[in-house]
């Protein structure tokens, strides 16, 4: 059962590091000559993501979370749960 534990350790470091991918993203934002960093930053979080949906599956795990942080970078929405 230690295995598990580790198992799911290695994958919350996974999703620490999309959650820094995207923040770096977001900082980079329209900003002169970072189109190859943010371009770079998208395959990152792009393997992250689809790594974790993979090893991850499942409503509530790793993989639904992945994408629940990536959804506001694809689809440009944009959470208004406080004015709902």
């Amino acid at each position: 059962m230690a295995e598990n534990g580790v198992y799911l350790e290695r994958g919350e470091e996974l999703l620490s590091m999309l959650s820094a991918a995207l923040k770096e993203l977001e900082a980079a934002g329209g900003k002169k000559g970072m189109s190859d960093y943010r371009s770079y930053l998208h395959g990152q979080i792009y393997g992250l993501a689809t790594a974790l949906r993979l090893i991850y599956p499942g409503p509530g795990n790793l993989g639904e979370r992945a994408a629940l942080a990536v959804r506001p970078l694809i689809t440009e929405h944009s959470c208004r749960c406080d004015r709902d």
